[in-house]
């Protein structure tokens, strides 16, 4: 049986983790992100662990070369013997072509679309409770009273520092020269899907569940 290998590509804030989720669901596979990996290779005594967590607590970028090798080894893991839905990786054109010629597996690829204003707005205008963790945002989603907590009625309701416009921007642009490319990579070399990221949630699910019956 060949496993399958479902990436999920887009911009920041274009949901494709939450939709993740709900995909793992429905074809009951493991959902994991490079950070999921990263974690758990990380807490392991090797060379190869240690040097990752030297990147990570340094907070430098981790190397391709290292990202793939860590990949390709949890991909090919018993935990992953049927297949995954892999948010985070590859990132560039480099690291997918790592992936398609040593990780023997049927991939799929779900780009979730988005406008870079939407995108920006979904980052930049999130805030949180500090009591319960809910999550709003100051344009599209605050709370009933202003300033007040719907969930646990707290006033405690902050920014995450690293969502400032500026910082999405410089997001935004490394995904635009990065990532974006592997949309026309993977439309032509395996099955390729195309969500409007920007439809409500209800018709997003369809989507997901219309991608579930073809995967």
């Amino acid at each position: 049986m060949i496993k399958k290998v479902i990436l999920l590509i887009g911009p920041p804030g274009s949901g494709k983790g939450t939709q993740g989720k709900i995909l793992a669901e429905k074809l009951m596979l493991p959902h994991i992100s490079t950070g999921d990996i990263f974690r758990k290779i990380a807490t392991n005594n090797t060379d190869e662990s240690r040097l990752l967590y030297e990147y990570m607590d340094s907070g430098k970028l981790v190397p391709s070369e290292l990202v793939n090798k860590i990949v390709k080894t949890a991909i090919l893991s018993d935990d992953y013997k049927n297949g995954c839905i892999l948010d985070g990786y590859p990132r560039n054109l480099e690291q997918a072509e790592y992936l398609n010629k040593n990780v023997h597996a049927e991939i799929s690829c779900i780009f979730f679309n988005v406008p870079d204003e939407v995108a920006i707005k979904r980052i930049a205008g999130r805030y949180n409770c500090e009591s319960c963790g809910s999550i709003y945002n100051k344009y599209y989603d605050n709370p009933k009273i202003e300033g007040i907590c719907d969930n646990c009625g707290s006033i405690k309701l902050l920014f995450r520092s690293d969502d400032d416009e500026k910082t999405v921007l410089a997001r935004m642009e490394e995904y635009k020269k990065e990532t974006l490319p592997l949309v026309e990579y993977y439309k032509k070399k395996w099955r390729f899907f195309n969500i409007n990221a920007t439809a409500n949630k209800e018709k997003i699910i369809e989507e997901i569940d219309l991608i579930a019956k073809r995967i």
